[in-house]
C-alpha cells in the first residue's frame, strides 16, 4: 500500500479539524471557568468595599454628630449674647 500526497493532506486535515474541535471544547470550559472566577471576584470586591465603607460611614456619622453639637453650642452662645444685649 502506497501513501499518496493527497492521503497525507487528508489525514492532516482530519487531524487539524479534530484539534480545532478539542480546542473549542476547552474554550467552552475555560469561558465557564472565567465566568465563575469573575463572579467570585465581584463578590470579593463587594465584601472589600463594604469593609472599607463601614468605618468611613461611622466616621462620617461621628463627624456629622460633632458638627451638629458644635453648631448647637454656637447657637446657644449667640442666643445668650442676644439675651444679654436686650
Amino acid at each position: 500500500m502506497q501513501i499518496t500526497y493527497s492521503d497525507v493532506i487528508t489525514l492532516l486535515t482530519i487531524l487539524s479539524l479534530i484539534m480545532v474541535i478539542i480546542l473549542l471544547y476547552h474554550l467552552i470550559f475555560v469561558s465557564v471557568s472565567l465566568k465563575r472566577i469573575a463572579s467570585r471576584w465581584d463578590d470579593l470586591s463587594k465584601e472589600v468595599e463594604s469593609l472599607i465603607l463601614r468605618p468611613i460611614g461611622a466616621i462620617e456619622y461621628v463627624l456629622d454628630w460633632f458638627a451638629s453639637a458644635v453648631e448647637a453650642v454656637m447657637e446657644q452662645k449667640e442666643k445668650k449674647k442676644e439675651h444679654r444685649k436686650k
